[in-house]
Order: C-alpha cells, then sequence, then structure tokens
C-alpha cells in the first residue's frame, strides 16, 4: 500500500477524525506497514507492548485468557486502532490479536504514539471516547449476561 493510500485509509478511520492531513501524513511517514497472514498473532496475552496497530485491511480477532484457553471477544476491521491500551496503561497486553484475514496493518510505535497525542488534543480525545465507547460496550454485554 503507498503512502497516499495509507493516509486514506486512516482518515477514514473515527478514531483520526479531526487530525491535520500533514499531520496524518507524518504519522503514516513514521509508522511501519506490516502485513500478516490469516492466523498469525500480531501479539499476545502478557508481551510488553511497543506499539499500537491501525488496521488498514483485512480483519484481526481479539483473544482473552480463560485459565489456559484463549477465547475470542470480538473482531475489529479497517479503520480500528488495537494495542493502544497496554501502551497508554503502560502493562503487559492483556489480549492477543490474531489476524482473522490476511491483513495489512500500520504499526504506531510508543513514542510516536505518545507523541502525537501530545501534540494533537483531538487525536487525545478521540482515543478518550474510543476507550469510552468500549467501556460502555463490554458494560452493556455484562449487564446483558446478569439479566438473561
Amino acid at each position: 500500500m503507498d503512502l497516499d493510500l495509507e493516509v486514506k485509509t486512516i482518515r477514514n478511520a473515527p478514531i483520526f477524525t479531526g487530525i491535520d492531513p500533514c499531520k496524518m501524513r507524518l504519522l503514516a511517514c513514521m509508522s511501519e506497514q506490516l502485513t500478516f497472514e490469516k492466523g498469525d498473532y500480531l501479539f499476545k496475552v502478557g508481551e510488553i507492548p511497543d506499539a499500537a496497530y491501525v488496521i488498514l485491511k483485512g480483519d484481526v480477532e481479539l483473544l482473552g485468557q480463560n485459565g489456559e484457553n484463549l477465547i475470542s471477544i470480538g473482531t475489529e476491521g479497517p479503520g480500528a486502532m488495537i494495542g493502544e491500551v497496554a501502551v497508554l496503561c503502560d502493562a503487559r497486553r492483556f489480549t492477543s490479536a490474531r489476524a482473522h484475514t490476511d491483513i495489512s496493518v500500520m504499526r504506531i510505535n510508543k513514542d510516536c504514539l505518545l507523541r502525537m497525542m501530545q501534540d494533537n488534543p483531538q487525536f487525545s480525545m478521540s482515543i478518550a471516547k474510543e476507550l469510552a465507547r468500549r467501556v460502555m460496550q463490554i458494560a452493556t454485554q455484562d449487564a446483558n449476561i446478569l439479566t438473561h
């Protein structure tokens, strides 16, 4: 994927709403584009995080650990950012991410992500909103489980 297409893809991602196109281009230049085949892991539970990922193409399955077993907790597609929570919390990964299809991702290293957040309050707010949306989704799922 060329740089212009990469910028266009991330520009359409809700988390990048309102970010200056020049800064998006800079982010794309500073990040690394990677491809994974179906079944490959981007990261695993317990690893020390050094990057977040934006899905450019394909779907990624997120897996939680239940004892010795991995259980599917959802799938994310193009435009989604994954792995940022562990980076922001400075904690080990608490989920695994596995390519559900052949995928292309933009790997944003920890320092670049943190610098982007410091320099762009709109980006920080977008991440905060996305994290709040996920908390609400989890709370709703838990409430549904408890009432059924």
